[in-house]
């Protein structure tokens, strides 16, 4: 998932560690900091070879003036320590330089040709077009059912098999899947062992939705490997990086000793600092293990570019190359959709194909096309792992040399109608559906739900789609523009609906990547937070308040020696609050680090308190009756403790509902 909005660091840093009720936030002493100097170039950075005058963007001396200015601001405003850019046009190299520093400790400065920066995901356009090169040669069937090439089976959930096309378009039907990541190297399995032992749910036919998928992907880089009978990293160096002249990219991990001391350290900023993030292993290495420097990343380009041409070597016939551009599949003819392998979003009326990558709070990266300029960009950044980086410097790369102007949006005289009509809540199509990451979906960010709520004035408000709230004007039935005229990067909203004409589904414009599904207001993640609220008090006042009634009994010991069941009634259900209580803050403690690195013993002993408490709530229940048919209890005492069972059936409710009853992992 992909966020579209400008968004700063801050912001993204809080919401990915911020949990429901804001219990706590996670802050490690920084180690480094970076003074206001190291934003702009350091002293002895150059421009790497610089083409012609060009259309367009095309002044090498222009284009240094305006990106120079560009990153001096950025990696200061969004905490960034180094930072790579490279710009083609036209078959060349227009402009490549690096910016702030590789290794904060040595002063290490960044240099586009020489430092090499995690690309993540941007890695898997490598699998695309290995899969493309395979395809060309007659050696792999886009349309075939992939289990033709696998020697593990994906359960046949639904009739139709999955194809590599599907995979291509993210349109596969997987839910997603946690634990990508290995501390060491020595965690990692053989790819084919991974998969087969990691195969997610199938929880859509295939080519209905678009849900961005790993598993997808690396599944792809898998049949590459089976196809050509060598690793995909062997594969990709012998049939990729060596005809375009990528000596500095590897897809290995570790990287090979030949290429580490030029390896940028990865960064994050916490508390007014840079700490150093330990190095990150990927599990599906195909999908983003690559790393590469930045004007390594623009042979690529170029070659994507120029037909599957760089200079005299080939890595695409030109057909292949013009139909890896062409839309695959879109969830509407009004949004954009997936390319093979690239995602399509329009910026100021210009057509860009693109891919984003990141690793957990550090490298991240951008590749962008515009096919119809002959132009390319792509920047790598070494800080934080967000996706605003790169967004952001697209934006305003497209702003300055694609202007294009904004009217306000008028709205249609139906608006309101039509407004009422797209209220509710929409979950993305990207979602952990059998495991315990669904709760992510509660998490403010990439797999929040999105909330639409109609304006007295006719205009509609959403939550959950950038940091702040936004509002829309109705243009048209069914889609909803930005109020105010601004260019932004969401693009329109669209709405899909039914046979009878119910709303259904929320598409945004830019993001291809998914579709957002309607929930019933009993799914939504509003309820669910109100659930909780109300069940936590309820708790609280169980744990703080029977204590305080035992303490006051202290002073009338007849009343405390008449009712011994309600003695240990209370203290059951009060032991059962607790442990309810300890919960949300035990996996505010584990829960990112298992989204990333699977299952620990931490987040097993978080699971365990819900099961736990629910033992001693059942223990309580027996006490409870001999205290209800004693008769000896008051109303009030009645009431309490019939409070307490009834959030204790709603919290188990709602643990089940987001798969955290349990070790669902």
């Amino acid at each position: 998932m992909i966020p579209f909005a400008r968004r700063s660091l801050a912001i993204r840093t809080a919401a990915r560690l911020r949990v429901l009720l804001a219990l706590a936030a996670l802050a490690l002493p920084a180690m480094w900091l970076l003074p206001a100097a190291q934003a702009g170039a350091p002293p002895g950075e150059r421009a790497v070879a610089l083409g012609p005058s060009l259309d367009g963007p095309a002044s090498a001396s222009e284009m240094e003036a305006f990106l120079d200015q560009f990153f001096a601001e950025q990696l200061a405003e969004e905490h960034v320590a180094g930072a790579a850019v490279a710009v083609v046009k036209d078959g060349r190299l227009l402009f490549a330089r690096g910016y702030g520093y590789a290794d904060l400790d040595r002063r290490t400065p960044v240099v586009a040709d020489q430092t090499i920066f995690g690309i993540g995901s941007t890695s898997k356009l490598f699998i695309w077009t290995a899969v493309m090169q395979l395809a060309e040669q007659g050696r792999l069937d886009l349309d075939a059912d992939v289990n033709t090439y696998l020697d593990f089976q994906i359960p046949a959930t639904y009739p139709q098999p999955i194809t590599l096309r599907h995979l291509m378009s993210h349109t596969a039907g997987f839910e997603d899947r946690g634990g990508l990541f290995a501390h060491s190297p020595a965690e990692l399995a053989p790819l084919g062992a991974y998969l087969a032992h990691n195969i997610p749910a199938r929880v859509q036919p295939p080519g209905v939705v678009s849900a961005y998928s790993n598993y997808g992907a690396a599944l792809a880089g898998y049949i590459v490997e089976r196809v050509a009978g060598v690793p995909f990293e062997q594969y990709a160096e012998e049939q990729i990086f060596a005809p375009l002249e990528m000596r500095r990219t590897t897809l290995r991990q570790p990287v090979p000793e030949a290429l580490a001391p030029a390896l940028s350290t990865g960064y994050r900023y916490e508390n007014g600092g840079f700490r150093a993030v330990p190095a990150a292993y990927l599990r599906a290495g195909p999908t983003g293990a690559s790393h590469a420097t930045a004007t390594d990343m623009a042979h690529f380009m170029i070659a994507h570019l120029q037909g599957g041409r760089y200079g005299a070597a080939r890595i695409l016939e030109d057909d292949t190359a013009q139909l890896m551009q062409h839309r695959l599949f879109a969830h509407d003819p009004r949004v954009n959709g997936m390319a093979y392998g690239f995602a399509e979003v329009t910026l100021n009326q210009q057509r860009v194909l693109k891919h984003n990558g990141v690793y957990p709070g550090s490298f991240n990266s951008i590749l962008a096309l515009l096919p119809e300029h002959g132009v390319g960009i792509y920047a790598s950044y070494n800080s934080n792992g967000v996706f605003s980086h790169g967004e952001n410097l697209l934006r305003a790369f497209v702003d300055h040399y694609y202007p294009a102007d904004a009217a306000a949006p008028a709205p249609i005289p139906e608006a309101r109608q039509v407004a009422e009509q797209l209220a509710g809540s929409y979950r993305s199509t990207r979602m952990f559906e059998t495991t315990f990451p669904k709760a992510l979906a509660l998490f403010p960010g990439n797999y929040a739900d999105i909330r639409v709520t109609p304006g007295p004035d006719g205009t509609v408000l959403t939550e959950g789609l950038g940091p702040q709230p936004l509002r829309w004007v109705v243009v048209a039935p069914r889609v909803l523009r930005l109020a105010g005229g601004e260019l932004d990067s969401y693009g329109d909203l669209v709405f899909g609906a039914d046979e009878r004409g119910e709303v259904t589904a929320l598409y945004v414009q830019n993001n291809p990547y998914r579709a957002y599904v309607r929930v019933p207001w009993y799914e939504s993640a509003r309820f669910a937070t109100l659930l909780l609220a109300g069940c936590l008090a309820v708790f609280a006042s169980a744990v703080i308040g029977w204590p305080i009634a035992a303490l006051v009994r202290r002073r009338r010991p007849q009343a405390r020696a008449a009712d011994p069941a309600a003695r240990m009634t209370w203290w059951l259900a009060g032991g059962a609050a607790a442990l309810e209580l300890a919960f949300l803050p035990g996996m505010l403690l584990t829960f990112e680090e298992a989204v990333n690195f699977g299952a620990s013993p931490g987040l097993m002993a978080a699971l365990a308190l819900p099961v736990a408490a629910g033992a001693l709530m059942l223990a309580s229940l027996a006490a409870a009756a001999r205290g209800w048919r004693s008769g000896r209890w008051g109303l009030a005492a009645r009431a309490h403790y019939g409070l307490v069972l009834l959030a204790t059936i709603g919290y188990t409710w709602w643990l089940h509902s987001w798969n955290l009853l349990g070790a669902r992992i």
